[in-house]
């Protein structure tokens, strides 16, 4: 943007110098100066440890550099106003108005300096030649400007949306995060409490989890939750949601699903692991409880608590069963 700005900022003021009978040496420098100091200024900032800083100064140089053409080109109004509007409207979108001011202030101390040096020469009127040389500048820029913040807003959306994906979804297992799912269990206890609609809750965990990490290493764990949750997506329908509630336990939506179907639910599940994840020819198995929500639950905590309790029951039973 730095390039294309004083590439074509060029042509204005270049034209703008050439209706003044300006020198050559004058006009040298004004090519030196604009197709120059974009190169210098990218590797000034590559150069440093601190490119931010660097960059926020070369802002500031830029101004600079365009208060002294403006004074050069004796404040021709077109290129003189185009420079200065667009200066200020990149310092407001990088640096917002401590940038704006400290840059602008700098254009308007560098031209009033420069005019001194000039005789305070001064023709704001701008002729056709200089009017149709400025087009490239405005047209070009403004384009690119455009371009740019669409650029900037599809990164801002795709990073938005990978933020909001992680925040749903756990990365290790594809299901529901505890927060996700909990907010899930929450929008499905306030509809029982204003409809009195149905529904249960699983809690599932992997029996002898640590045993398995102990004894088959940390990875054979992560391929056994990795297949577990596998099967919990592909045995559950569309309007379920399985979550991952800690380490090896899950939790289980099941909107519109009384007690005895959620106890269908567990059991398929409970078999489907049984019979297709293993670890060292051990078949791998899990322990469920069920809760249906019901009267006297009054918080996400209730009815989870139930579902935890159920799930112990399980355990002290044994394991590799289902209880409510």
């Amino acid at each position: 943007m730095r390039a294309l700005g004083f590439y074509a900022g060029m042509l204005g003021i270049g034209s703008a110098l050439l209706g003044q009978d300006a020198s050559a040496t004058l006009l040298l420098l004004l090519a030196f100066t604009c197709l120059g100091w974009p190169v210098l200024a990218w590797r000034l900032s590559n150069a440093t440890a601190d490119p931010l800083k660097a960059e926020f100064r070369n802002l500031t140089i830029d101004t600079g550099l365009a208060g002294f053409w403006i004074a050069m080109a004796q404040f021709d109004l077109l290129p003189s106003a185009l420079l200065a509007s667009v200066m200020a409207m990149d310092r407001t979108v990088a640096g917002g108005w401590p940038l704006t001011r400290r840059s602008m202030g700098v254009m308007v101390l560098v031209a009033l300096v420069t005019a001194a040096f000039n005789g305070f020469a001064f023709q704001p009127h701008s002729s056709f030649a200089t009017m149709l040389w400025c087009l490239p500048f405005l047209m070009l820029y403004l384009l690119a400007v455009g371009a740019s913040t669409r650029m900037f807003a599809d990164n801002v959306r795709a990073q938005k949306r990978a933020l909001e994906q992680g925040s749903r979804i756990d990365a290790q297992t594809g299901l529901a995060t505890r927060p996700q799912w909990l907010a899930l269990v929450g929008a499905e206890l306030r509809r029982f409490q204003r409809y009195g609609a149905v529904s249960s809750l699983l809690m599932v965990d992997i029996d002898r989890f640590k045993r398995i990490n102990d004894s088959a290493g940390h990875l054979a764990g992560d391929q056994v939750i990795h297949e577990v949750c596998a099967i919990l997506r592909e045995g559950l329908r569309s309007a379920d949601t399985a979550g991952r509630y800690g380490g090896d336990e899950f939790g289980v939506l099941l909107p519109g699903t009384e007690r005895q179907a959620a106890r269908e639910v567990a059991e398929r599940l409970r078999r489907a692991v049984a019979t297709q994840v293993a670890v060292g020819g051990e078949p791998v198995t899990l322990s469920i409880g069920v809760a249906e929500l019901g009267q006297g639950m009054e918080s996400i905590e209730d009815w989870t608590g139930a579902a935890d309790e159920a799930l112990y029951r399980a355990k002290d039973a044994g394991r590799d069963c289902v209880c409510d």
